[in-house]
């Protein structure tokens, strides 16, 4: 079987992206896309791993596209004693209850959607069931790479947000697309690096997107065909020009960077981004949402609009940092912003080690010798 997915991987980068695409929305790729994702985790046997001088043992939970192998490399790196956990597993509170972990690290999976699913829920019973210590939190997961949850809780913490629509009435939809302006923004709930985002420019494309929705359903580029989100459409404003922030808080560490445009205008995905000095009022809104949350590992995406408007649109707890590796630099020198006595104090250096999982581990170490397990 390895062979037939080696033999498929070698051939796909001959095939044009638009073929490629066609083949995904009506063949499942499922078995071939995770057997590749294990297949590129260097750590994929090693499941566990003691330290004589480690304090504290941490339970990695598996992702099933093996992000978690960032987690493994820092503990590796920090010589932490660890174990990889999967919690989708039949018994997986068996599995939890008997690996005597001092804490657990969470890379929330989004993919497949009963992925997602089970992550949610099983996070809330391994924290609110089982008193167990997560980090990132269960909360954070919940609304990660789910738009509706986190507009609704943006909208219930009165922060600056996208005007943003969202139904689960099918001619409540409807009646809203005989009424507003155009161009909009249909987004799937789940569905990162822009495979899930359309900008509608008509009236009948938005119908035909809201009937999709209450029909057989959206689906993200990058899912399989069968597995869609329906029975409700979001929609968002589209601001013309807007200025897009990547703002990201990693325990009492604050990064930024502009992100800029691709050829179509979105900024998700686009691999662009502008070295700047992010300004007070951006620091100031990611410190706002994240104490608002208590998230200490969170990016923050915030629009700055033609009218001078910071509006969040997204908030993910975990997150690649591959394009760019970095995610702040000022005056072209790697660093960090820390708030420290009622100002923002820059340090330079590198603090973004295997996706950032060295701060979060350093982070949720310094808790559990506070007042952890």
């Amino acid at each position: 079987m390895k062979s037939v997915y080696k033999n498929i991987e070698r051939f796909s980068r001959f095939i044009p992206p638009a073929l490629r695409a066609f083949i995904r929305s009506k063949v499942s790729l499922k078995e071939f896309d995770l057997a590749r994702c294990i297949e590129a985790n260097p750590f994929r046997d090693m499941l566990k791993e003691d330290y004589p001088d480690s304090e504290f043992c941490l339970g990695i939970i598996e992702d099933v596209t093996q992000y978690h192998k960032y987690y493994i490399a820092a503990c590796r790196d920090m010589k932490i004693s660890y174990r990889v956990l999967d919690i989708l597993q039949n018994n997986w509170v068996e599995i939890f209850r008997k690996s005597n972990c001092n804490a657990y690290l969470a890379w929330p999976s989004i993919m497949p959607t009963s992925a997602k699913e089970a992550f949610d829920y099983r996070l809330n019973i391994l924290e609110k069931e089982m008193g167990a210590i997560i980090y990132p939190g269960w909360k954070e997961s919940w609304l990660t790479e789910h738009k509706p949850r986190l507009r609704d809780w943006l909208e219930a913490n009165d922060i600056p947000r996208p005007e943003t629509w969202v139904f689960y009435d099918k001619q409540q939809a409807l009646q809203f697309s005989k009424n507003t302006s155009f161009p909009v923004v249909v987004k799937t709930a789940t569905g990162a690096s822009a495979s899930g985002i359309s900008i509608v420019r008509d009236k009948s494309q938005l119908n035909k997107a809201i009937k999709l929705a209450f029909g057989r359903g959206l689906r993200p580029i990058s899912f399989a065909p069968n597995d869609r989100q329906w029975g409700y459409v979001y929609i968002q404003r589209y601001y013309p020009n807007v200025k897009e922030w990547r703002m990201v808080r990693i325990g009492d560490s604050y990064f930024g960077y502009r992100k800029e445009p691709d050829s179509t205008g979105l900024h998700s995905a686009s691999k662009n981004w502008s070295w700047l000095n992010p300004d007070k009022e951006l620091l100031e809104l990611t410190k706002k949402v994240t104490e608002k949350g208590n998230f200490t590992s969170m990016d923050v995406d915030i629009f700055l609009t033609q009218d001078s408007q910071f509006l969040v649109n997204e908030c993910q707890t975990v997150f690649g940092c591959t394009t760019p590796a970095i995610q702040m630099k000022v005056n072209d020198v790697a660093g960090r912003y820390l708030y420290e006595n009622g100002q923002w104090k820059f340090e330079k250096g590198d603090f973004c080690q295997n996706h950032m999982c060295n701060l979060r581990i350093g982070y949720l170490l310094s808790k559990l010798h506070v007042g952890g397990k």
